[in-house]
Formats: structure tokens, C-alpha cells, sequence
């Protein structure tokens, strides 16, 4: 059986497929760009582009964002901050491989419930001004081949790629949204941060 993450991903890419052949083979690239084979410095590259966006407007949405491992969300832990610092939620997943360090009060770790989640990345703003998701899938021949020696920001290192899309469409991020919130994003998977020496986040 599929995992919620894979079914959502499926289901939508199925409909931006229907999307795309009902409109002549191409949808606007403002509107919705789809990736069969994306590269891992171009999924960092938007990855960055919508947290710089969320930082620089100071917006009070909900971010998710998706990691492998809990370990490789370390390098970022600064922009996360800056995230935090204005968002009134900011949901990081990924398997708990660390104890996480204490970011904000509103800033939660979650692992998953299932391994298939891991093969997904998912960068997501939720704000009035800013709706955008990068939601793409790793390719499974790739992720066998891949080094498993730390590379850029620590992430994996290796040739990667991808297959995906990144969105403003509010039908597919309320998707992603939902499929998180109701899977992914719940107490019962919630990964509590280091404290401090006096015992206090």
C-alpha cells in the first residue's frame, strides 16, 4: 500500500498530466512548471527561493519543509530561524536519526511514519502573499546509486535527480497541506528538541 505522500503526489501529478494534454502539451511557467528530471543543485535553488522569499517578506504563515534525515537540517538551522522569527508555524519532517536542536516554540520536528516519505521533497509556504510548494520525488534508481558521503548544505552527495513540480496553485497546495497536516504533521510523531544545560528549550 502506498504512503499518504506518494498517493498525494501521484494524484496530483495525474492531474497536471490531464492539464497539461487538455491545453496542448504546456501549462504557463507563472503558473505551474512540471520537472520529469530535475537536478539536486536546481531543487536547492528553489528551495532557497521560497524560504528567501518567506525571510525577506517576514510572512506569518505556515512553512513545511521535508529532510531526509533530521542530521541534514542542521546546515539550515539559520534560515529556519529567520523563518520562525515571523511564521506562526514551521513544520520540519524527517526521520529523527538526531535529537534536533530548540529553534522556537513553534518550530516542530516530526518523523515520519512510513520510509517511503523520505524519497519526497517538499518546501512549502502557506501565507496569503506568498502560496508556492516545491513538491518532488526522488528517483529511485538514483537514490540506490547515490554516494552517502556528506555533500552540499549537508545533504547526500551524488548525482541526484528528480522528478516533480513546484506550484502557486492553491488546489495543489491545500492538497500537500492536507496530506502533511493529516499524516505527517501529529503529536503522536513529534520529535522533541535538545534543551539546555539547565534543562529549559
Amino acid at each position: 500500500m502506498s504512503a499518504p505522500i506518494a498517493k498525494t503526489f501521484d494524484s496530483i501529478v495525474h492531474h497536471l498530466t490531464t492539464r497539461t494534454e487538455h491545453n496542448g502539451g504546456g501549462l504557463p511557467v507563472t503558473e505551474t512548471d512540471t520537472f520529469r528530471t530535475l537536478n539536486f543543485s536546481l531543487m536547492l535553488s528553489i528551495s532557497h527561493y521560497i524560504e528567501d522569499r518567506f525571510i525577506e517578506k517576514r510572512l506569518s504563515g505556515l512553512f513545511i519543509a521535508s529532510f531526509q534525515k533530521l542530521s541534514l537540517f542542521l546546515p539550515q538551522q539559520e534560515r529556519y530561524a529567520a523563518i520562525a522569527r515571523t511564521s506562526q508555524a514551521v513544520w520540519i519532517l524527517g526521520e529523527a536519526d538526531i535529537v534536533p536542536p530548540f529553534v522556537a516554540e513553534h518550530l516542530q520536528f516530526f518523523r515520519p511514519p512510513d520510509r517511503e516519505s523520505q524519497d519526497y521533497w517538499i518546501v512549502l509556504s502557506d501565507d496569503p502573499c506568498f502560496r508556492i510548494a516545491l513538491f518532488a520525488r526522488e528517483r529511485q534508481e538514483q537514490t540506490a546509486a547515490a554516494a552517502v558521503a556528506s555533500g552540499k548544505n549537508g545533504h547526500r552527495a551524488g548525482k541526484r535527480s528528480f522528478e516533480g513540480f513546484w506550484t502557486y496553485r492553491d488546489e495543489y497546495i491545500d492538497a500537500i497541506r492536507h496530506s502533511v497536516q493529516t499524516h505527517y504533521a501529529r503529536q503522536d510523531l513529534l520529535v522533541l528538541p535538545q534543551t539546555d544545560s539547565l534543562g529549559v528549550p
